[in-house]
């Protein structure tokens, strides 16, 4: 091994001299260590922003996905709709519309072919 000199402030080297007692290495030992994890930190860091890549693509796809459900809800909805009998359209339109609109059909009958569910 080769013996190198560094220089490092002096709160870092009673940092560095507390980890490698309390890992029970020498000061040396502890740096090397340091030195040698970087390449799996490395490793680590590709993986995290691989998961996080992946997590940005099904939140993707579940945005897309409920945005489908959300028009099947809808398309559902309008068969629903369309299967109505005339009384069922006739209590709707009649349980929606103002008291000026319902005085009007007492007298002009509901209007059940304009039936439109908004």
């Amino acid at each position: 091994m080769k013996q190198i000199t560094v220089r490092v402030p002096e709160d870092l080297l009673d940092d560095l001299e507390a980890e490698a007692e309390a890992a029970d290495v020498s000061r040396s030992e502890y740096v090397r260590d340091v030195l040698r994890t970087r390449e799996d930190t490395e490793r680590l860091r590709e993986r995290l922003e691989s998961r996080e890549d992946r997590i940005d693509e099904l939140e993707s796809q579940l945005a897309k996905r409920n945005q489908i459900e959300e028009k099947v809800d809808v398309l559902a909805k309008r068969v629903e709709e369309s299967q109505l009998t005339y009384a069922e359209k006739r209590q709707r339109m009649i349980d929606r519309a103002s008291l000026a609109e319902r005085l009007r059909w007492r007298v002009t009958g509901v209007p059940v072919d304009e039936y439109d569910d908004e």
